[in-house]
């Protein structure tokens, strides 16, 4: 993977978006992480790894929820 992909992150209000703006906590359990880890997003965006693993929980694709996916 390129170091600029590595370096991107992708914002959380997005997935927030295609969860239906639940709760951090309610995301959580939805995509299968901590609470602690959703409010790290929050603050730090997710890795293309973390966006991937987020979206597929929710049903989508990443490029579904981030319209830039592909051309970051």
């Amino acid at each position: 993977m390129s170091p600029v992909l590595c370096e991107l992150r992708w914002p959380l209000a997005p997935l927030l978006d295609a969860a239906g703006r639940p709760s951090a906590a309610a995301l959580a359990a939805q995509v299968g992480v901590t609470l602690r880890t959703v409010w790290r997003w929050h603050h730090r965006g997710l890795t293309d790894q973390q966006a991937d693993h987020a979206a597929i929980a929710l049903g989508y694709h990443p490029a579904n929820i981030w319209t830039n996916w592909h051309n970051p």
